[in-house]
């Protein structure tokens, strides 16, 4: 008999821990299963996190992000309310600040008002 040995390697993890938020994302509201949103840090440097959440809009109706948080940072730059039209890839940039060094992985939450709510996992 052999044994068979599944192998998880550290770029499926990684896909799969950046695939899960999308659909958590897409699930949390009834109107939010159209949209997807992307993080990408553009600078880290000691506790202070500049990045940018690209949305796109697969649905027919426009959607306005009303808040952003973040419970391990302090945010800045975020500008609300921002609508994504429908069909619409648009960017919003941010700059945290954490009172110690920046964490592995931390969850920022969107909240779309009555389209819902979700989070986005960011690794830096």
């Amino acid at each position: 008999m052999t044994d068979t040995k599944s192998t998880f390697t550290r770029r499926s993890f990684l896909a799969a821990l950046l695939l899960a938020p999308v659909g958590a994302l897409a699930h949390a509201g009834h109107g939010m299963s159209h949209l997807t949103v992307t993080s990408t840090v553009l600078r880290r440097k000691k506790r202070r996190l500049d990045l940018v959440l690209t949305f796109y809009n697969a649905g027919t109706e426009a959607m306005t992000l009303e808040g952003i948080s973040v419970d391990v940072a302090k945010l800045s730059g975020q500008k609300l309310p921002f609508i994504v039209p429908a069909g619409g890839l648009e960017e919003q940039k941010l700059t945290l600040r954490f009172d110690d060094t920046v964490p592995g992985i931390f969850t920022i939450l969107l909240d779309f008002g009555a389209d819902g709510q979700g989070p986005v996992t960011v690794m830096p």
